[in-house]
């Protein structure tokens, strides 16, 4: 019988119209999920005499969303890299090249994201969850480690027949052959054109998208809206190493903004994440006998554009991310 996690999927579609079940057309293979719909009750405060213990309540509305952790593949990953920068332009043949850039992050884009949970009498259950965007996204790579890809979703419904809706069935995983994720010996990172040795790097996307848009209308009132645009977006690279020497506090000091390029090689496969950056540091301090670390927040800006400011440029065998 089915009833453990490693019997688990997600899958992913673009959704046409945007907020509607759309079959998936990608499984990636997962590490964790957090997404889940949270129902919520609106309770009376009406009094009667001599009770004691308030008996009445109402549905509320539906929040619904959550992480989902994957190891960074080249493979099957511009699905999610163009959710969460909303542009992508791709040229070549096999392998081809996708280059994603800051685009409108709109209504009218957004994924179904599919998730089959198991449960102790066997079943593989699908947890349909509709119009999902992307609020946030990381990507970590550590000494020893495979690189992971954290992505926070925000959706708007999980199809459920309690509030009678046709419940899709759980589409099977098929994963791609080649699928392989990046390791940290295929991680290389360059500041001002030169190779800087580290430890750990996470880069940060923060889209702030305004959720949670629940409203007074005639259908569907509990479930939000779809996200909107509310806010600039943020990327960060944040580095932990050895305090090599005073290059990195200078430019700090300095307000100094140089190139940066966090790139993924694996083969022909590739991911490069680059731009114009601004180090944010603290000067160092000795706590003991042992080597100093220095930590930095690269940010990326640009007064000349959005794609200067930061893109990221996947090379694979995909032909449409």
């Amino acid at each position: 019988m089915a009833a453990s996690g490693f019997d688990s999927q997600v899958g992913y579609a673009t959704e046409s119209p945007a907020g509607t079940y759309t079959a998936p057309t990608r499984a990636l293979e997962h590490v964790t999920l957090t997404l889940m719909s949270t129902p919520q009750t609106i309770v009376s405060q009406g009094i009667r005499a001599g009770r004691r213990h308030q008996g009445r309540s109402s549905r509320g509305i539906e929040v619904v969303g959550g992480t989902i952790t994957h190891e960074l593949s080249p493979i099957n990953i511009g699905t999610i890299l163009l959710q969460a920068f909303g542009a992508v332009s791709t040229t070549g043949s096999n392998p081809y090249t996708h280059v994603f850039t800051y685009g409108p992050l709109t209504e009218t884009s957004s994924r179904t994201v599919q998730v089959g949970t198991p449960s102790d009498n066997g079943t593989v259950n699908p947890f349909n969850f509709l119009g999902g965007q992307v609020n946030g996204l990381s990507i970590a790579t550590k000494v020893n480690e495979n690189v992971m890809l954290d992505t926070d979703w925000v959706c708007t419904h999980l199809l459920n027949a309690g509030d009678g809706d046709s419940v899709a069935a759980l589409t099977a995983a098929t994963y791609s052959a080649t699928w392989a994720p990046f390791t940290f010996v295929h991680c290389t990172l360059s500041l001002a054109a030169s190779v800087y040795e580290f430890d750990d790097a996470t880069f940060q996307l923060a889209n702030n998208l305004k959720t949670g848009r629940h409203m007074h209308r005639a259908a569907t009132p509990r479930q939000a809206r779809l996200a909107k645009e509310n806010g600039f977006r943020e990327a960060t690279l944040t580095v932990a190493s050895d305090f090599f020497d005073l290059t990195a506090m200078n430019r700090a000091f300095a307000g100094t903004e140089v190139a940066a390029s966090l790139a993924f090689v694996s083969g022909a496969n590739t991911l490069t994440i680059a731009g114009n950056v601004r180090t944010n540091m603290d000067s160092p301090t000795v706590d003991g006998p042992q080597t100093l670390k220095q930590g930095m927040v690269l940010s990326f800006v640009s007064l000349t554009s959005d794609a200067a400011a930061c893109t990221a440029t996947l090379v694979n065998t995909d032909s449409a991310p």
